[in-house]
C-alpha cells in the first residue's frame, strides 16, 4: 500500500507541474507573441522622454521676394520637477532674474514633483543661452517659432494671422496652411534608472519646414494704397473704405486694402469688426458702376449705338408706378453722354429694350451673384436674383445698380473684363511656391480664364466712352493722370434703411482704370458712409489719381507716346 499511495503522490505531483509548466509556457507565448508590440510600447515610455521639435512655418512674401510674415525663433523652457538633483529654492533663485519671474512662485513649480512642467514658453535667444550656461539637471529646452509681420498693418487683410499653436485664422495664413504648415519632429530620449538622460541613445525624426510662398501684390503699391486709403478715411469720417489693384491682363491682385484695418502682430487690441476683410465679405448695391456692365450687354446685342439719342425727361420719368430721378436734369443725350453723365432715366430706358433675360445674363457673365474665386477665406457670392424673383420695377433699378448685393472684388474684376478685351479671369495671390530643394512651383489659380463675357469689339466701343468719364464733361474729372488713358465709372449709391433708400447715406465708389502698353491696371474703390461729400466723383475719383499716378511711378510705366484718346 505503501508504494502504491507513493506512486500516486509523485503521480499528482507530476500533473501538478505540468499544469504548472503548461501555463506558464503558454502565458509566456501569450505575452511574447500577442502582447509583445504593447509592453515594448509601455516599456518605451518608461524609459524613454518624448520631445516634440516643431516644424518652422514657411514665410510670406511678395512678388519682389520681400518678407510679409517670418517665423522667428524664441526657445520654451521645461522642467522636470521629479528628477530636479539641486534643492528647489536655489535653482528658483538662479532663474527668476532671467525669466522674470518670482523665486516664490518658481519654487512652488519646482517643489512640485511632478514629471513636467512649462518654465515659459517663449523665451529670446539671449536668455536662452545664459539658462543653458546654467546646466540644470532636469531643466530642458525646446525650440518654437513666433509668427512676425514685418509690415504691421500694411497688407494685414491679405496676409491674414496665425493662432498661439501656429495654424492659420485668417487671409493667406488660413488659405494655404496647408502649404506653409511644416511636419514636427519628434525625438524620444532614453532615460536611465535614476532619472540621467542618455542623449547618446536618442532617436527619432527632425522636422520638416513649410514652403515658402510668394504673392502677386507688390509691398511698394500695397503701401501707396494703404496711404491713400487712410487718407479718404480719415478726411470723410467713414465707416469703412474699400481698395482693390488689378491687372486686368492676367487677374493678379497688385493690392488690397480695407479700413478699418489691425495689425497682426499684435491682434488683440483690434476689434473683429477691423479684422473683417471687407473687399470681399461685405456686400453693397454698386450703383452708377454697374451701368457700364449694362452698357456693355447694350452694346453687345446692338440694341443700342454711342451716338444714338435719348430722351432723359428733364430728370423725372415715371416709370411703371415710380418716378425715377436724375442728379441733374436732362433732355435729349447721346448713348455716350448718358454713361459719361451718369443718367439714371437714360440706362434704365436701355435696360428695358435689353429685357430682363438678358439684363440677368450679362450680369450673371460678369460674375455678380457667384464667388470671383479669389484665394481668400470668407468670400460672399453676393445678391443676383433670379428673373422669376423680380418685380415689375426690377428691370428699371438693376441696370444702375440697385437691387442687387455686389462685393468690391466683383466691381474689380467685372471691370478688367472690359480692359482687357471682354475676358473674365479668376482674381487670385499666389503666385509662386518655393520648394524644398529651392525650385518653384506656379501657384494653383495662376491666370485662369473663366469665360468671354463680350467681344473685342463691344470692349474698343465702350472704353473711349469709359475714357470720357475721366475727362471735364463726365463725373470723374478728377480722376485723369496727364500722359496716360484714364477712365472708369463712378458710383453713388443709396444705401437702404428699414426698406427705404436713405437720402444722407451713401456707398461712394469710382472703379477705374489706367491702359498702357505695357500693363492695363484696374484700381476700384468704395467709401461707405462718407461726411461732408457722397458723390462718388467727389471723394473717390480724386484718391484714384493720386493712388494711380504713384502707382504708375513705383511700377516704373512710362506715359505712352500715343495715349488711347477718346474717338468724340
Amino acid at each position: 500500500m505503501d508504494g502504491a499511495h507513493q506512486r500516486r503522490r509523485l503521480k499528482a505531483v507530476h500533473t501538478i507541474f505540468l499544469v504548472c509548466f503548461g501555463a506558464v509556457f503558454f502565458r509566456l507565448a501569450f505575452l511574447q507573441i500577442k502582447e509583445a508590440p504593447d509592453l515594448k510600447l509601455r516599456a518605451r515610455w518608461e524609459h524613454f522622454q518624448s520631445v516634440s521639435l516643431p516644424a518652422a512655418r514657411g514665410g510670406i512674401y511678395d512678388r519682389k521676394g520681400r518678407p510679409l510674415a517670418l517665423s522667428i525663433p524664441y526657445y520654451a523652457f521645461y522642467v522636470e520637477p521629479k528628477y530636479l538633483k539641486e534643492p528647489p529654492e536655489i535653482v528658483a533663485e538662479k532663474l527668476a532674474p532671467l525669466l522674470g519671474k518670482s523665486c516664490e512662485d518658481l519654487k512652488k513649480i519646482l517643489s512640485s514633483g511632478k514629471g513636467f512642467v512649462w518654465l515659459d514658453r517663449r523665451v529670446p535667444y539671449d536668455v536662452y543661452q545664459k539658462i543653458k550656461a546654467l546646466q540644470i539637471d532636469a531643466v530642458g529646452f525646446q525650440e518654437v517659432f513666433y509668427r512676425f509681420y514685418p509690415e504691421g498693418r500694411v497688407a494685414s487683410h491679405i496676409v491674414g494671422l496665425v493662432d498661439v499653436d501656429g495654424r492659420g485664422l485668417e487671409g493667406i495664413e488660413k488659405e494655404y496652411d496647408r502649404l506653409l504648415s511644416g511636419k514636427n519632429g519628434q525625438f524620444l530620449i532614453l532615460r536611465d534608472a535614476r532619472g540621467n538622460l542618455l542623449p547618446s541613445l536618442s532617436e527619432g525624426t527632425p522636422p520638416q519646414p513649410g514652403k515658402d510662398i510668394f504673392l502677386t501684390i507688390d509691398i511698394k503699391v500695397q503701401r501707396i494704397l494703404e496711404e491713400e486709403l487712410e487718407r479718404i478715411y480719415e478726411k470723410f469720417s467713414a465707416l469703412g473704405a474699400v481698395g482693390i489693384i488689378l491687372n486686368a491682363d492676367t487677374g493678379e491682385v497688385l493690392a488690397l486694402a480695407n479700413r478699418p484695418t489691425y495689425d497682426p502682430n499684435c491682434p488683440g487690441v483690434s476689434s473683429i469688426g477691423a479684422r473683417r476683410n471687407r473687399a470681399i465679405t461685405d456686400l453693397f448695391e454698386p450703383g452708377s458702376v454697374f451701368k457700364s456692365i449694362t452698357a456693355a450687354a447694350a452694346l453687345e446685342e446692338g440694341v443700342v449705338e454711342p451716338e444714338e439719342n435719348i430722351y432723359c425727361e428733364n430728370g423725372k420719368f415715371l416709370v411703371r408706378g415710380r418716378v425715377l430721378h436724375d442728379a441733374h436734369p436732362y433732355g435729349t443725350l447721346t448713348f455716350r453722354e448718358i454713361i459719361v453723365k451718369s443718367s439714371n432715366i437714360g440706362i434704365a430706358k436701355v435696360g428695358l429694350r435689353l429685357g430682363e433675360e438678358k439684363m440677368y445674363h450679362y450680369a450673371h457673365s460678369f460674375g455678380f451673384g457667384k464667388k470671383t474665386g479669389i484665394d481668400l477665406p470668407g468670400e460672399v457670392r453676393g445678391i443676383l436674383r433670379p428673373v422669376s424673383r423680380w418685380s415689375g420695377y426690377s428691370i428699371i433699378a438693376i441696370p444702375f445698380g440697385q437691387e442687387i448685393g455686389a462685393t468690391a472684388i466683383q466691381c474689380a474684376t467685372a471691370l478688367a473684363a472690359i480692359i482687357n478685351g471682354g475676358r473674365l479671369y479668376q482674381p487670385y495671390l499666389l503666385g509662386w511656391v518655393r520648394n524644398e530643394d529651392g525650385s518653384f512651383t506656379p501657384g494653383e489659380i495662376k491666370k485662369i480664364f473663366k469665360r468671354r463675357v463680350i467681344s473685342e469689339k463691344t470692349a474698343q466701343t465702350l472704353l473711349p466712352i469709359l475714357v470720357d468719364v475721366a475727362s471735364e464733361e463726365g463725373t470723374a474729372q478728377w480722376a485723369a493722370i496727364p500722359g496716360y488713358c484714364v477712365g472708369g465709372k463712378t458710383g453713388t449709391a443709396q444705401k437702404v434703411e428699414g426698406g427705404r433708400y436713405s437720402h444722407t447715406k451713401f456707398y461712394s465708389s469710382f472703379a477705374g482704370f489706367i491702359r498702357s502698353s505695357t500693363k492695363n491696371l484696374v484700381i476700384f474703390l468704395m467709401v461707405d458712409e462718407p461726411k461732408g461729400a457722397y458723390y462718388g466723383g467727389v471723394v473717390a475719383a480724386p484718391a484714384f489719381h493720386r493712388i494711380g499716378r504713384r502707382t504708375l511711378l513705383a511700377l516704373e510705366i512710362p506715359p505712352d507716346e500715343k495715349p488711347i484718346e477718346s474717338e468724340n
